[in-house]
């Protein structure tokens, strides 16, 4: 089992890699965020350049909570906690001098609930990807801008998830509402 995740993670960041590369960052850089405990997450990020990282994580009123700079890397894994955060969604940001990538997480009664992450692909697709522990019911909601669902997906997961949806044929932003069975809810938006 231990086999299996380790090769989810490292597929994970492959496509991670790859649709970063596309939009935001240089060729080959990538992020993701994966639940270790109750209170903490690890971030993995990798990048075919060497450069210096900023890691920025801020609080749902947009207050920098935490930051840090990690000299000429090109790629690390590094553990954070939320024990001593307040309850809330943070946003947490890795800029490598390029472009800024952006994952979401959801600290809730002591325990890090969900940690869901958006990429835009090309041509009105996104991927969606939430790193996962057992089995959950996830709801995937695609909503217009004015907050109208357009589209509803229901998926029974066991451990990671990771999805692309279509949505080239909608007009004007999007942006998607992923809620579990413990009625946890994160809203991304690209």
């Amino acid at each position: 089992m231990k086999k299996f995740n380790l090769l989810l993670v490292g597929v994970l960041i492959s496509s991670l890699t790859f649709a970063f590369g596309r939009d935001e960052s240089p060729s080959g850089t990538g992020m993701a965020v994966v639940k270790k405990s109750a209170t903490s997450y690890k971030l993995i990020y990798k990048s075919e350049l060497a450069s210096d990282v900023r890691v920025k994580i801020f609080n749902e009123r947009n207050i920098l909570v935490y930051s840090e700079i990690i000299k000429n890397s090109n790629g690390f894994s590094r553990p954070y906690n939320f024990e001593r955060l307040g309850e809330g969604e943070y946003t947490i940001k890795v800029d490598n001098g390029s472009g800024w990538l952006t994952g979401t997480v959801l600290y809730q009664d002591g325990e890090v609930e969900m940690l869901a992450h958006l990429t835009k692909l090309e041509d009105g697709k996104f991927l969606v990807t939430v790193p996962g522990k057992g089995k959950d019911q996830l709801t995937v909601r695609v909503l217009n801008e004015q907050g109208e669902v357009i589209k509803r997906y229901e998926n029974k997961v066991e451990g990671d998830f990771a999805q692309v949806y279509d949505v080239s044929k909608v007009t004007g932003p999007v942006s998607f509402e992923i809620s579990n069975q413990r009625c946890v809810t994160t809203t991304l938006k690209k």
